[in-house]
């Protein structure tokens, strides 16, 4: 059994590192290391450990330009998107260390409200949050760096330690994440890394007794697995999972922006984000303009090397994504669908065809699951109540869009809508990193965002005193 597992870029398939292929020992050590770690940073001031908050967030503004380019080759993400990726992981570090104390804060009740029990005019009580311990965070491959500051700045600004699982795909990034946190003063037991495949340690990241919490973003079939055994064993959870966000343009909107924002949610990143526009359903009046408008400005993107400044879209993550939606596209086409290829990139790497299907019916797979990639379904439909029953026929619930020019029209739409977030006028890809964010339904299990975060990371104590 080979020791170490090679990291190809999925644009051009060229070796560019490799880590360790840990065992289950090993990662039972890196959790005990974490548990050392927590011990450490649970009793470290707050004030010392927003400062190295402070300090990640400072060196990720630095080193900026050099993680986009890891990112990029690692990842295939287009390196101006890389860019921004990196940019949001040092604000999300500095908004940790900027709210950590709010969380902190603690409650004083005026318990002499109550008539029982007894004697509660003589009583003070207050409450404090206390960090959980050791947290196993699963990192997703198609943001390995935000995500990891998602995780771990939260976890560490409550003084939780963490064992960080990346992603196989994209394991360099979370490496080099580690490096930069330990460069800013945290201690090297607080953040631990473990590489290797999930069917061979992650159990031991879920079941170990030390762990306390665990977090992950991933697909909705492995979440709910993992949920299901980590709550038998009364751990906590976070769960980001699946989501299959839909696009919903009426006869009145702007058609040149709805389609401009419609194009970008669906195909930015190679369509791998998890609140990427995966469904749009059209109002009939418009659909033939809208698709016509969408078309034109599909072939206008440059799908090519994510290295280049000028690449708008690049591959998609590995050969296993390719074949799922070829899959999709073939199962679209034998039941009916209108299977349109629109813009293709370079032949080496894993390049898939930015593709559109129209007329397509809910039995399909491209709408009645998760699409990680860049194929576009586009549903005519004949009224507002129709437009409301497809988007809310899947099975997840995480963001959906509205566009309309009647913004009450819309806000009643949106409330039919059962998803975590409703977007009018803009697109499903938004999101603020210290609000709300989860979902309905399968989409997942609790809510990221720095303040929901830290409050899932932390237990509320009671501390009752009673007055002599």
């Amino acid at each position: 059994m080979s020791e170490v597992i090679e990291i190809k870029s999925p644009s051009n398939l060229k070796v560019i590192g490799t880590v360790k292929r840990m065992s289950k020992d090993e990662v039972r050590g890196e959790i005990e290391e974490a548990y050392k770690g927590f011990e450490t940073i649970s009793r470290m001031p707050l004030y010392k450990r927003t400062a190295i908050l402070r300090k990640v967030s400072e060196i990720l503004e630095r080193e900026q330009e050099r993680l986009a380019r890891l990112l990029a080759m690692e990842a295939g993400k287009p390196i101006k998107d890389s860019r921004v990726e990196v940019m949001r992981a040092s604000r999300l570090f500095r908004q940790a260390a900027e709210e950590a104390a709010i969380v902190l804060e603690g409650k004083n009740y005026r318990v002499d409200a109550y008539e029982y029990p007894p004697g509660n005019e003589n009583r003070i009580v207050i409450s404090t949050r206390e960090p959980i311990g050791v947290v196993t965070a699963i990192l997703p491959f198609n943001f390995p760096i935000n995500s990891f500051a998602h995780k771990v700045a939260p976890a560490i600004a409550v003084g939780n330690s963490v064992v960080v699982k990346p992603s196989i795909s994209t394991p360099l990034s979370a490496i080099e994440m580690k490096k930069i946190l330990v460069e800013a003063g945290l201690p090297d037991s607080a953040v631990r890394i473990v590489t290797g495949y999930s069917n061979e340690i992650g159990d031991e990241l879920i079941t170990h007794p030390l762990v306390g919490l665990i977090t992950l973003t991933g697909s909705t079939q492995t979440g709910l697995a993992i949920a299901s055994k980590a709550v038998s064993l009364g751990k906590r959870i976070i769960m980001e999972l699946g989501g299959s966000d839909p696009i919903i343009v009426l006869e009145d909107a702007n058609i040149d922006r709805a389609s401009s924002i419609a194009v970008r949610a669906r195909y930015e990143y190679a369509g791998q984000n998890c609140n990427a526009g995966k469904r749009i359903i059209v109002r009939e009046e418009i659909y033939d303009k809208f698709v016509k408008a969408f078309k034109e400005k599909v072939k206008a993107l440059k799908v090519g090397d994510p290295l280049d400044e000028s690449t708008d879209i690049g591959p998609v993550i590995n050969q296993e994504s390719v074949e799922k939606l070829n899959k999709a596209l073939e199962d679209a086409q034998s039941k009916g669908g209108n299977v349109e290829v629109l813009n293709k990139g370079p032949e080496t790497g894993y390049f898939f065809p930015l593709s559109l299907v129209t007329n397509p019916s809910l039995d399909m797979l491209v709408l009645k699951t998760e699409i990680f990639g860049p194929i576009a379904p586009i549903v005519s439909v004949k009224s507002d109540e129709e437009a409301i029953n497809i988007a809310n026929s899947t099975e997840y619930g995480l963001q959906s869009a509205i566009f309309s020019n009647d913004v009450n029209r819309a806000l009643k739409i949106a409330k039919e809508l059962k998803f975590g977030a409703i977007i009018i006028n803009d697109s499903t890809r938004l999101r603020w990193d210290s609000l709300p964010f989860g979902g309905f339904k399968k989409t997942g299990i609790g809510r990221e965002g720095v303040r929901d975060t830290m409050l899932e990371m932390t237990e509320n104590k009671l501390i009752a005193i009673t007055l002599l």
